[in-house]
């Protein structure tokens, strides 16, 4: 091989492995390594709309109306309630730990209007451990619905197999004094389900009944024998 086509064949490599490099850089591009920012880079930093973005806060209270499609939440900062909020699109199954107060990480494309319609979403509700020491029995609480109706209550029992249900969900979940699910108790929910919780955990529970016999929870704790 001369000199000349020596040249000739090294160019054409070179212009190979740049072609290469540009593919793998647009791949990347569009698929797209999002970049973490904070609520407040989200205020400041006008050039991030457009871009692909994560972020990382709290869900607000109230925020999401269940059901709806898109499912259309709000975040904040975790330490700084004054930082703002993210609205956020998302148009896929609701995890089961998202809830008020749950940790939230989001992925997309933040508009023009400042939102988010997320392509990834990504929840954690860390487990919360309680002693049933004290706690009332599903029976008892049945059993004595109108005298308890109003009070602060904290009853345990074991999660009824298959009774678990997304939330925003009339009646989360069930809860009974047996593994075999007599005589259950309706437990209404708003707030995360960690990863632990599911069917046949024994769980203590904070909260009240009310006249529909549905008891409203405001906490929901594995029991700390479960440990």
């Amino acid at each position: 091989m001369n000199k000349r086509a020596k040249q000739r064949l090294l160019g054409v490599t070179i212009l190979i492995f740049v072609a290469i490099g540009a593919l793998i850089g647009f791949t990347r591009l569009n698929n797209g390594a999002a970049t973490p920012v904070t609520f407040a880079e989200l205020k400041s930093d006008a050039t991030l709309a457009g871009r692909q973005i994560e972020v990382t806060g709290k869900v607000v209270a109230g925020s999401w109306v269940s059901g709806s499609k898109p499912f259309i939440f709000e975040i904040e900062d975790s330490e700084d309630a004054d930082a703002g909020t993210l609205r956020v699109v998302w148009n896929d199954v609701v995890p089961g730990s998202f809830g008020d107060g749950t940790e939230a990480t989001v992925t997309g494309v933040l508009a023009e209007d400042g939102s988010i319609e997320a392509k990834y979403l990504v929840t954690k509700c860390p487990s919360k451990y309680e002693s049933a020491t004290g706690a009332l029995t599903v029976g008892d609480v049945i059993n004595r619905t109108e005298e308890l109706i109003g009070s602060t209550l904290k009853v345990s029992g074991f999660v009824v197999d298959g009774s678990v249900q997304p939330v925003g969900s009339s009646e989360r979940f069930r809860i009974a004094d047996n593994t075999d699910g007599a005589d259950a108790l309706a437990i209404a929910f708003g707030g995360g389900l960690s990863d632990e919780f599911g069917d046949g955990a024994k769980v203590v529970i904070t909260g009240s009944i009310e006249a529909d016999g549905v008891f409203q929870a405001t906490e929901v704790a594995l029991d700390t024998a479960a440990q």
